[in-house]
């Protein structure tokens, strides 16, 4: 019962906080995905994901740093 209230506040510095939280989470989460993609690139013929792999973590990598995290 406590997270949820915790998690159901209209406390200002309260929500601040998860803002904060959330959107640390989803930098690295989009970092993660960013040093997947440098990964692949960085010798030719190396092999980490496979094409659509690769498009599918460009395009969710684009989405986070767009939406989730700015």
């Amino acid at each position: 019962m406590k997270h949820l209230k915790w998690l159901t506040t209209t406390d200002h510095k309260t929500i601040g906080t998860l803002y904060l939280v959330t959107s640390f989470a989803f930098f690295v989460i989009g970092g993660v995905m960013a040093l997947f993609m440098r990964a692949e690139l960085a010798r030719p013929g190396l092999q980490i994901m496979s094409n659509e792999q690769f498009n599918q973590a460009f395009t969710m990598h684009g989405t986070i740093m767009l939406l989730m995290f700015a």
